[in-house]
């Protein structure tokens, strides 16, 4: 689907589990879709933070219907996603590696989300109405079956989102990561694994 990019990438460890504690308080009821806040509207360069927190809501009430687990807002992940929105230029195509050949796997580990994890990348890019808006890029990812089933593996845990609007242009980016040792995983399952933070195998949609 024009407009569209992701990429699944893993860095190789050891595998950490964490649980809940019993005493862990009841968490509120997930969100739909028209609670979103914003999600109809085209992001400005002054309301990327709500676009961001109406995309978030998007996609808990996807994985809700799904019934999969909200995945956390991470600051890291968001500092990553921001970071490459930021430098995705409106007028070239959509790609995952950076300015300076820098991969998915590059930025996350520059935020210091965790030594070792796995990750997946979705890149998305609208122009005006509804395209541009957050439910519109939202229902582009999951009217397609690579996107769709990053965004509701149950695989991840955290989720940090980026959002810039450079004219009449809105790019997304959303970083997907779980701390632990990566999982390998076929070609064909549009996921890519290694033990190399530098140079992932990559597949891209």
């Amino acid at each position: 689907m024009p407009g569209s990019s992701l990429l699944a990438i893993a860095a190789a460890g050891a595998l950490v589990w964490a649980t809940a504690p019993a005493s862990a308080a009841v968490a509120p009821a997930p969100p739909r879709a028209r609670e979103c806040v914003g999600a109809g509207q085209v992001p400005t360069p002054a309301t990327a933070a709500r676009a961001r927190a109406a995309l978030s809501c998007l996609l808990a009430a996807a994985r809700a219907e799904r019934d999969l687990p909200a995945l956390r807002p991470d600051p890291r992940l968001r500092r990553a996603a921001q970071g490459f929105a930021a430098v995705l230029k409106p007028d070239r195509p959509l790609t995952h590696a950076g300015p300076r050949g820098s991969s998915p796997l590059d930025r996350i580990s520059a935020v210091r989300y965790a030594q070792t994890f796995s990750a997946a990348e979705t890149l998305g890019r609208g122009r005006g109405e509804p395209e541009a808006t957050p439910a519109g890029r939202m229902a582009a990812w999951l009217a397609q079956a690579s996107t769709r089933r990053l965004l509701l593996s149950a695989r991840y845990r955290d989720a940090g989102i980026g959002v810039v609007t450079r004219g009449a242009v809105t790019t997304y980016v959303v970083e997907l990561a779980r701390k632990g040792a990566a999982r390998s995983a076929s070609a064909s399952s549009k996921r890519a694994s290694g033990s190399s933070r530098r140079a992932p195998n990559s597949s891209r949609s």
